[in-house]
């Protein structure tokens, strides 16, 4: 008879192949029950890759155009100090629904899909454009709705009127002094055509090369004036060769390995039941 003592000490190795043994057995059970439950799990997965397939090929394939832009601001504004950040603009735009998406793109709002603007991140100035369209040929012509639309936010436009109104004034500011050396040279004319003396300080060379210089200061504010737009593009836009949706390779890879693990879990489900009736 074998003692109490004697029945607990036994060969530690003998409980690991023990072990071994269940978990070999319990392996090849399931695989069992996969190649049983095969047809099973491999017609679910077809089925499930082909009407994915099928509904990929019916959704319209979309476009986009991405663009690097900036918040304008001429230099030496006195009036102006800074325009919004991207990121207010950004804040300011937010989800373009239906409705905001009908108001902006008024020719052919109803071939965009998605429009925004992201910050770049560093910059209080430069933000990036993304407009996506089943139509990539009506790009540019978004963009260009886009970026006028931008322009036209409340806080944006007051600022650019305020800007132009300054610039306005600089010219002023400008034509007035050219009109007033205008009148030196003339006064400079008159005196050396009747031999009179020039005044003391009166030097013709430094009053000439003043009035190239304003005229120059005045043709560059006008080229500003003409030009200035408070959203300025920074790049040629990228449209898009190829769709960007739908990634069909993607979302069928992923139909076929959530349906595979349905599979799977429906043919042990499917085992249990069958063992459960034969009890």
């Amino acid at each position: 008879m074998v003692s109490q003592g004697e029945r607990h000490t036994g060969d530690p190795k003998d409980g690991n192949r023990d072990v071994k043994l269940d978990d070999a057995v319990n392996l090849r059970h399931l695989l069992n029950v996969l190649a049983k439950k095969k047809m099973i799990i491999l017609g679910l997965c077809l089925i499930s890759v082909i009407s994915t397939a099928i509904v990929c090929s019916i959704l319209p394939p979309i476009y986009r155009l991405e663009i690097m832009a900036k918040l304008s601001m001429p230099k030496n504004m006195m009036i102006v100090k800074e325009l919004p950040t991207a990121k207010d603009v950004a804040l300011i735009v937010g989800n373009i629904d239906g409705q905001k998406k009908a108001m902006i793109f008024t020719k052919n709002g109803g071939e965009i899909s998605d429009a925004k603007v992201v910050e770049i991140r560093g910059s209080n100035e430069k933000f990036k454009m993304t407009i996506d369209s089943r139509n990539p040929e009506i790009l540019p012509a978004a963009m260009q709705e886009f970026v006028e639309y931008l322009g036209n936010i409340r806080d944006i436009k007051i600022t650019s009127e305020l800007i132009r109104s300054e610039i306005e004034a600089k010219i002023e500011s400008v034509n007035e002094a050219v009109k007033k050396n205008d009148l030196q040279i003339r006064e400079l004319e008159k005196r050396l055509s009747s031999s009179k003396i020039l005044p003391v300080g009166f030097n013709p060379v430094e009053i000439n090369t003043k009035v190239v210089e304003l005229k120059m200061e005045k043709y560059r504010l006008e080229q500003e004036r003409r030009n200035y737009k408070p959203i300025q593009l920074l790049e040629e836009p990228f449209i898009s060769n190829s769709p960007i949706k739908p990634r069909k390779a993607m979302i069928i890879a992923i139909a076929a390995m959530v349906s595979l693990l349905f599979g799977i879990m429906l043919a042990f489900v499917a085992e249990y039941h069958e063992r459960a009736k034969s009890r």
